[in-house]
């Protein structure tokens, strides 16, 4: 059964700092109240990532919540409990608030476009997910809290997602089961990462998500050419030899095949 966290770490949002001006505010790393864990390099945070979307058509899966991201979350966790609000309208808009955002997002929203995405669902383009509809997409992540090697935001390996307890009891507890509540969602992983976290809980944890649409480039700056193979703007012909075209050629066809299915 899916038991959140919040209750615990509660009285230590409400302590979080507030900063006058947020958006210029760089935190260094996150308060020693909020940690869940630490085995030498490898250290867990707590930071409201715990709601699972009862309403959700997309989830889009990546490797742990960064920084940025948990300290934006945490601000609005504290703003929420000033104003009173209850532990699960807390938990939805920090959410909501600190969901996919920034420079990735056009390119995300170009690839789950050109895989039919949008008419899966009925839409005229995913970008209404982050709009009109955003009550139908979850932001989730392998490792659900904030994860640091050594200070600095974890990318899913040194360790591996499975290669360390403390990572396999959060997907156990908390991955598990809200993939559990979300079975009807099509499932995007962010990059092969992600992609692993989904093997794994299907290997451990016999939860298979019907429609997995996996292969898609991540969607950051460093992967500019590999999104713009998948998205039809580069020719193969122009391609490094860092980007091995036919993969993405079948993941395409095979996402194209699940969502017409």
């Amino acid at each position: 059964m899916f038991q959140p966290l919040f209750p615990r770490y509660r009285d230590a949002i409400a302590r979080y700092p507030l900063a006058s001006d947020a958006s210029a505010r760089k935190p260094a790393a996150l308060p020693d109240e909020l940690l869940i864990s630490r085995d030498g390099p490898l250290s867990i945070y707590y930071a409201p990532f715990e709601y699972p979307n009862p309403h959700a058509k997309v989830v889009l899966l990546g490797i742990t919540p960064g920084l940025t991201q948990a300290d934006k979350a945490l601000r609005i966790a504290r703003t929420e409990i000033e104003a009173g609000s209850a532990e699960q309208d807390i938990l939805r808009q920090a959410r909501e608030g600190a969901a996919f955002s920034g420079t990735m997002r056009e390119p995300l929203i170009a690839m789950l476009d050109s895989v039919g995405l949008n008419g899966y669902l009925g839409i005229n383009s995913c970008a209404s997910l982050f709009g009109e509809h955003r009550e139908w997409l979850q932001s989730l992540s392998s490792i659900v809290f904030p994860t640091f090697v050594n200070g600095k935001n974890y990318g899913g390996s040194s360790p591996t997602l499975t290669g360390h307890p403390a990572l396999r009891e959060l997907m156990t507890s908390h991955l598990v089961p809200m993939l559990d509540i979300l079975q009807d969602a099509v499932i995007v992983p962010l990059g092969p990462k992600p992609e692993a976290a989904i093997g794994w809980v299907a290997a451990h944890h016999g939860v298979r998500p019907p429609r997995v649409l996996r292969g898609m480039p991540h969607p950051s700056g460093s992967n500019a050419e590999r999104i713009a193979y998948f998205l039809g703007r580069k020719p193969r012909e122009n391609l490094s030899n860092k980007t091995n075209p036919d993969k993405y050629d079948q993941a395409k066809s095979l996402m194209k095949a699940l969502l017409k299915s």
